[in-house]
């Protein structure tokens, strides 16, 4: 998984951090895509949300949001 990878790269970065935070800003497409395939992964049957969801890998949090790209 390649979320899974960033998120590995993100802890392991030399750094002190108080947070580990990733922001992806997506279109609306791209959105409902990235979406349908989270909740496929995670076996997870959830309201599709209107313009922001999370996960957490590890410690880093990964948030995606739309915008009117």
């Amino acid at each position: 998984n390649q979320l899974a990878i960033i998120s590995d790269l993100i802890e392991k970065v030399n750094i002190e951090t108080q947070s580990s935070t990733l922001v992806i800003g997506l279109s609306k497409d791209e959105f409902k895509r990235v979406f349908d395939l989270v909740q496929k992964k995670y076996d997870k049957k959830i309201e599709e949300p209107k313009d922001t969801f999370k996960i957490t890998i590890g410690v880093v949090e990964i948030i995606f949001n739309t915008n009117s790209v």
